[in-house]
């Protein structure tokens, strides 16, 4: 109420400057015929008042022009520098999951993003996650928990920092901006079971030679938002240590697995869309994360394995093309054992696994280009040298995918899709968004999966 009230003297007060003050005020002119005043003592009378007016006015504009900054609260100091956000997938599917129709709403990821600037040089990321619990219920679990710290350039290593705490996957992060659909599904590894997106150690990662020009980026990013994250010039990196059981586990053993990803953008220094061409390998050397002789029980044959942890180790590559209008990726891996230490051989020692991956994204020129037309394959084989299935028939599943997807505004999404998987007999199985997992069993003959899937990706 009182910045209207100045506001509004200071409107009065400034109205009445048109009408200054002059010796032919009435007051002035009384006083000059009764003898009181002479006429050149009225004229000074009249410009001093005039003065003091004018003083009067601008004070009353300091003093609203101060009000005005304190006008909002004052931010507590311990905000200052906050941003929250979401990312959030509300899903509905409907088909055939584990040989029995079902359709469901689902809230299949709700994160509440609090991130903290401290200094120039020092931030902190909290992220809870909503996920589903066996028993039916939504719970909250921390997905990352980190303090970033920036480092200083070393010469063609740019954009530096590091991850201090449960932090970012070295792959799946960067795969899931050129991949921009992780609200349909998990990523081919992850899906097929061999890792999860975020894990507890520390992680340097930067760029190779500066960014990318803005002009490329944002055309790049026109249609692709989420491509603003890997601009390095010539590529970019990411190594840790972590624990290596990822965020879903408690870590059992004391071994620790280091991890890195390098792409290379061999065309950076070019001016032409060749810059979108990247080649991508990332690696894992660990241990899994339960004793050969707790997965297996009495189907160890070697009980000397029983108290081991089997290896973990995947090696993968990733050719990629980012282009405004299209992107399409191939990806090739292959791994000994997973994160959970559950993929081994009946010795125990670990499982050695085979997997291709093909993925193309098209923006339609219709919808204000908005509209986009991609598809997906995987083929993944969780067994490569046919040890649980002595070459009595096939253990690998097949992927397919096509769908729409409208982009609502930014990084939110609409998609509708149509997803099939098809085992083969000697495969455990899955269900919808996890293809696979489970050791191969000799005649499981499990059904093949399909649904008919829509999600809203809500994203600030």
């Amino acid at each position: 109420m009182r910045i209207l009230v100045v506001a509004f003297l200071v409107f009065l007060f400034s109205g009445t400057v048109a009408f200054s003050y002059s010796p032919d005020d009435p007051l002035l002119k009384v006083l000059v015929r009764k003898g009181i005043l002479t006429q050149e003592e009225a004229r000074e009378i009249a410009a001093e008042a005039n003065r003091e007016k004018a003083k009067e006015v601008e004070r009353l504009k300091e003093e609203v022009a101060s009000q005005v900054e304190r006008k909002i609260p004052e931010i507590p100091k311990a905000l200052k520098g906050v941003k929250l956000g979401t990312l959030t997938y509300v899903d509905f599917s409907w088909g055939r999951e584990r040989d029995e129709d079902k359709s469901a709403f689902e809230i299949t990821r709700g994160y509440l993003n609090f991130k903290k600037k401290i200094n120039s040089w020092l931030s902190f990321r909290l992220t809870p996650d909503v996920h589903r619990e066996s028993g039916g219920d939504l719970n909250v679990r921390i997905k990352y928990a980190y303090a970033q710290v920036k480092l200083p350039e070393v010469a063609f290593l740019t954009n530096l920092k590091t991850e201090i705490g449960q932090g970012h996957f070295p792959w799946l992060d960067f795969q899931e901006h050129i991949n921009p659909y992780r609200c349909q599904g998990t990523m081919p590894r992850e899906r097929a079971g061999t890792f999860n997106s975020a894990d507890v150690g520390i992680g340097v990662m930067g760029y190779f030679g500066g960014t990318l020009p803005k002009e490329y980026v944002r055309d790049l990013t026109k249609h692709y938002p989420l491509y603003n994250h890997y601009v390095g010039k010539y590529g970019s990196f990411h190594f840790g240590v972590y624990n290596g059981a990822g965020y879903h586990a408690k870590e059992h053993n004391s071994n620790k697995a280091l991890e890195g990803r390098i792409t290379l953008r061999p065309f950076g220094g070019f001016d032409s869309y060749l810059r979108g061409l990247q080649l991508s390998y990332f690696f894992i050397r660990g241990e899994g994360n339960t004793e050969a002789g707790e997965v297996l029980g009495s189907k160890l044959t070697d009980p000397s394995k029983s108290d081991e942890y089997p290896e973990y180790d995947v090696d993968l590559f990733m050719l990629s093309f980012q282009h405004p209008w299209f992107v399409v990726t191939a990806e090739y891996s292959t791994s000994s054992g997973n994160n959970s230490g559950k993929w081994v051989r009946p010795d125990g020692r670990a499982l050695d696994t085979e997997l291709w991956s093909v993925f193309g994204d098209l923006t339609l020129p219709i919808l204000q280009e908005r509209l986009h037309l991609f598809a997906r394959y995987d083929w993944f084989d969780p067994d490569d040298d046919d040890v649980w299935t002595r070459g009595q028939g096939d253990d690998e599943y097949q992927l397919y995918m096509i769908g729409l997807a409208y982009q609502i505004y930014h990084m939110n999404l609409f998609i509708l899709d149509a997803e099939w998987t098809d085992y083969e007999k000697n495969n455990a199985g899955g269900k919808w968004g996890k293809a696979g997992g489970g050791l191969p069993r000799l005649g499981a003959k499990p059904k093949d999966d399909f649904r008919i899937q829509a999600v809203w990706q809500v994203s600030f």
